[in-house]
C-alpha cells in the first residue's frame, strides 16, 4: 500500500468525530494499557520483533473481566544455504486481534477485534519506525433492566473501528489514535434510556527510556497517555494518565495513575520465552480494609527466536 495513502486513511479516520458519550472498549482490565497497549493503539500491532500472545484477568474487585490478545510482526523465510532456512526477515506488516469480556455493572461487553498495522523504517539500519494501523471491532452489549425507569435488559450487538499512527525507535515511541470510532450506534429512544458504554475516544501516548546502568541493564521508561471524548477538555485532569516504570534487567515495576482517586501499582518478571504480572488497584478515599481493592494478573509467551546471550535475553 502506498504509505501517503496509509497516512491519509488512518489520519481521516482519527479524526473523525460525532457527538456521543460513554468510555473507551474494552475499559477494563486496566492492566491491557500497561502490558497490551496496543489495545488502544492498533498502530502498535507488530512493533516488536516477536509475536506475543497475552491473558490478563481481574481476579477481586467489583468487575471480573478478562482479556486474550496476541500481536506480532508478519515474517517471510530469510535466504536458504545448502537448502536450509538459515533466519526468517521480517516484512513491514503487523497484525493482531483480540477477545475481551468487560463487566462494569450495570452493563458487560463481549467482543472481538482484529487489528493490522503498517510499518515504514525511518532510517538504514531499521532503528526507528512509522507504523499506521486500523482495527475493525465487534462488541455485544448486554445492559440489565433499568426497574425505576421501566426498561428492560437490552442486548445489542455493535460494529465498530479503531485507527491510529505510531512513531517509535529503541528509546522512544509516541502515537495518536481513536478508538470506537462509530460510537455506540444506539438510536435517540434508547439513548434517553440506556447509558451503554461503548464510545468514540480519542488517546495520545509518549514516553522515553532513559538508561541509568548499561552493566546492570536498569532503566527508567516515563510515559503518559492523554485519553479524550468528543468534548475534547483538555482542562480535565483525569484525562492525563501519567506511568512510570523502571526496568531491572528481568524484572518491571511501576505506578499508572489510571484514576487520580486510587493508586495503581503494578510489576512484571520476564523469563526468557514468557512474563507474568500483577496490577493492584488501592482507592485513596477509603482505608484499604474497608473496601475489597482491585486485583489483575498478567501472563504472556514470546514466540519469537531468544539467545542466551544476557544481552538479548529479556526482550521489553
Amino acid at each position: 500500500m502506498n504509505l501517503k495513502l496509509l497516512l491519509l486513511i488512518c489520519t481521516a479516520t482519527v479524526f473523525v468525530s460525532l457527538s456521543l458519550s460513554g468510555q473507551h472498549t474494552p475499559l477494563n482490565p486496566i492492566s491491557n494499557r500497561v502490558f497490551t497497549p496496543f489495545m488502544i493503539n492498533p498502530a502498535i500491532a507488530g512493533s516488536k520483533d516477536f509475536m506475543a500472545l497475552d491473558l490478563s484477568a481481574t481476579i477481586q474487585g467489583d468487575n471480573f473481566s478478562q482479556l486474550l490478545s496476541g500481536n506480532t510482526r508478519i515474517a517471510k523465510k530469510g535466504p536458504t544455504y545448502f537448502g536450509a532456512p538459515v533466519a526468517k526477515s521480517f516484512t513491514q506488516f503487523g497484525a493482531g486481534g483480540a477477545i475481551f469480556n468487560d463487566v462494569t455493572s450495570p452493563s458487560r461487553n463481549m467482543g472481538v477485534s482484529a487489528a493490522a498495522s503498517y510499518h515504514v523504517p525511518l532510517n538504514d539500519k531499521n532503528l526507528s519506525f512509522l507504523s499506521g494501523g486500523l482495527a475493525i471491532k465487534g462488541i455485544y452489549n448486554m445492559m440489565d433492566s433499568i426497574v425505576d425507569l421501566g426498561a428492560p435488559a437490552k442486548n445489542s450487538f455493535i460494529p465498530n473501528l479503531d485507527a491510529g499512527l505510531y512513531l517509535y525507535g529503541q528509546k522512544f515511541h509516541a502515537g495518536i489514535s481513536a478508538t470506537n470510532i462509530l460510537g455506540n450506534m444506539t438510536d435517540s429512544a434508547d439513548m434517553a434510556l440506556y447509558n451503554i458504554p461503548v464510545s468514540r475516544q480519542y488517546f495520545l501516548i509518549a514516553g522515553y527510556k532513559f538508561v541509568l546502568s548499561r552493566s546492570l541493564n536498569i532503566v527508567l521508561e516515563p510515559s503518559l497517555i492523554v485519553n479524550l471524548d468528543d468534548s475534547l477538555d483538555f482542562s480535565d485532569r483525569n484525562s492525563y494518565n501519567p506511568m512510570l516504570k523502571l526496568y531491572m534487567d528481568a524484572f518491571c515495576i511501576g505506578s499508572y495513575l489510571h484514576n487520580y482517586d486510587n493508586l495503581t501499582f503494578f510489576f512484571q518478571y520476564k523469563f526468557p520465552r514468557f512474563y507474568i504480572g500483577t496490577l493492584v488497584d488501592f482507592p485513596r478515599d477509603v482505608p484499604f480494609y474497608k473496601r475489597d481493592l482491585k486485583v489483575e494478573i498478567a501472563a504472556g509467551i514470546n514466540f519469537g527466536r531468544t539467545t542466551g546471550s544476557s544481552h538479548n535475553r529479556y526482550q521489553w
